[in-house]
């Protein structure tokens, strides 16, 4: 799934440079995804450096789990050293892995304009509950809501959450985008 010119350079990084095993190869596609998709990681380095997010991942089984659609592995990305809650960047680190390495459909992306425009799709769902689950680290709800509203609504098309999440982003985005 492929999504603009942007999408187009994560999607081709990730075809030239699909592992996870060497640390500057890490740390590139960290800052490809963080730069492309906003994710603020550098606002942080007084908190977390960049080296520290990729000897986390480069140590912690990620090609296998990511895989596997493993959605703790989300979690551990995101709490990370503690320093910083980096959920939104560790839902698209592992989706565009996921879809563009194993072409799977295991992660949902979540952000800004996903957490505004989810709830529109689930009557019983706020914010709050999304901004909870993001607090507490608990991808897995996250993830299974996702899941939840795409069966509900007999979504059963391939790459569902990628084409889910563009759809959300693209009828959620302001007139400054």
């Amino acid at each position: 799934m492929i999504y603009g010119a942007e999408s187009q350079l994560i999607h081709e990084a990730l075809t030239m440079f699909p592992r996870n095993d060497d640390l500057a190869v890490i740390a590139m596609k960290i800052g490809l995804i963080d730069i492309t998709n906003s994710t603020h990681i550098s606002q942080y380095k007084s908190q977390i450096s960049v080296n520290t997010l990729a000897s986390f991942i480069l140590n912690c089984d990620f090609d296998r789990r990511v895989a596997e659609g493993d959605p703790t592995l989300v979690e551990d990305i995101a709490r990370n050293t503690g320093a910083i809650n980096l959920f939104s960047f560790a839902s698209k680190y592992c989706t565009y892995h996921n879809v563009d390495v194993y072409g799977r459909d295991d992660y949902s992306i979540l952000d800004g304009r996903v957490k505004e425009g989810l709830p529109k799709f689930k009557e019983d769902l706020t914010q709050t509950q999304i901004e909870t689950w993001r607090k507490t680290f608990n991808y897995s709800a996250f993830n299974e809501c996702v899941g939840e509203i795409l069966d509900t609504n007999n979504i059963h098309i391939p790459f569902r959450r990628r084409k889910f999440d563009y759809y959300i982003w693209n009828t959620n985005k302001g007139t400054d985008d």
